[in-house]
């Protein structure tokens, strides 16, 4: 049977398109680059709040997530942002293991949404060709017309 070349992938690819099939470890360092981003971002946001002393000590945790997102109108939009990273990753994880993509809508489901990438993770990759490409870190072959 000849070798049949699959599409090139990319960081867009990897990030921001639910098709084809990634591996365990192409996962996990994309979560790690995700987790960087935002510790990078929520550090120097926190870093710029200042409280009172007396005023800390009757903070919630509500009050200092409002005035991060207040101090940084760019945390939100990254935070929905890079969620929407997990959820194409998680997909191509599934699909990586014949699952179908379907199953990452669990991510809106609460203590799920923590459980899923987690246990994703960990996923033995399906051998060989599935439906959703012909290996792991690969698009899906088109068909030829």
């Amino acid at each position: 049977m000849p070798e049949q070349n699959s599409p090139k992938t990319n960081l867009f690819w990897l990030f921001f398109n639910p098709f084809g099939r990634i591996s365990k470890g192409v996962y996990w360092l994309a979560i790690a680059l995700i987790f960087c981003v935002m510790y990078i971002a929520v550090s120097v946001t926190a870093g710029s709040l200042t409280y009172n002393e007396s005023d800390a000590a009757d903070l919630t945790l509500a009050q200092v997530y409002n005035d991060m997102l207040a101090t940084n109108p760019l945390l939100f939009p990254l935070i929905l942002l890079t969620n929407f990273m997990v959820f194409m990753l998680v997909i191509k994880r599934l699909q990586d293991r014949g699952i179908t993509g379907f199953v990452a809508l669990t991510l809106f489901l609460p203590f799920l949404n923590l459980l899923v990438p987690i246990v994703v993770g960990f996923l033995k990759s399906e051998q060989g060709s599935n439906r959703y490409g012909p290996t792991s870190n690969s698009r899906p072959i088109k068909p030829k017309k």
